[in-house]
């Protein structure tokens, strides 16, 4: 069996196991125990498959980003972020079942402000200014170290655009995405599931300026 075709397998196996009630974290390590499967490989699985009923439920939820005019967007900050820089750095982000970009690297607890954050906060920002959404709420964890002063950044990034918004370090910022705002920009898929809008933000901003960096599942 060759290393494609064993993760095409092993792709197969997690949407049926996920279709059949498994837990995502309890399913992706059964199979990438008995494929063998790299940290990546792994990753893939529990990142980018779903099963076909949960695939479409995200889809029905995902709207064009015409959609956030004059509406309040919420921002999963860390999600949004971290995505769009994994593109800016080369790294591997797939298309997934359920149509959302992910990538399959994980930052937990810690974030470095780069040269890539403003970078990243400038695409972000740019974008939206396209669109008049009525309020920009930026929200971040804050357990991750530094949190407060990315926000206080963002803050003043959202003044340079002209846009009207805020940005907060708190302490569950998929809580605070889903009270406050009429759509969420995020890829997380307990937020996903949770919301009404979703804007896939990170994977419309790669797809305009790193589509080379996307693959997409079979």
């Amino acid at each position: 069996m060759t290393p494609l075709s064993k993760l095409k397998d092993a792709i197969i196996d997690m949407r049926y196991l996920l279709s059949r009630g498994y837990k995502r974290e309890h399913a992706a390590n059964f199979i990438a125990s008995r494929y063998l499967l790299s940290k990546e490989e792994r990753a893939i699985l529990y990142r980018a498959v779903y099963d076909p009923i949960q695939a479409e439920i995200h889809k029905q939820k995902k709207v064009k980003p015409e959609f956030i005019s004059q509406r309040i967007l919420t921002i999963d900050g860390y999600n949004v972020l971290i995505t769009i820089e994994s593109a800016i750095r080369g790294r591997t982000l797939i298309i997934c079942d359920d149509g959302f970009i992910r990538d399959i690297s994980a930052v937990f607890g810690k974030y470095k402000i780069t040269e890539l954050t403003h970078k990243s906060i400038n695409l972000i920002l740019n974008f939206l200014s396209k669109y008049s959404p009525k309020q920009v709420l930026f929200f971040f964890d804050s357990p991750v170290s530094r949190s407060g002063e990315l926000a206080s950044l963002v803050r003043k990034y959202l003044k340079k655009f002209n846009l009207v918004g805020d940005a907060k370090a708190v302490k569950q910022s998929d809580k605070a995405v889903l009270k406050h705002g009429e759509v969420v920009a995020t890829s997380d898929h307990v937020i996903i599931e949770c919301a009404k809008y979703v804007l896939d933000l990170a994977g419309e901003i790669i797809k305009r300026h790193y589509p080379v960096s996307l693959i997409t599942l079979n």
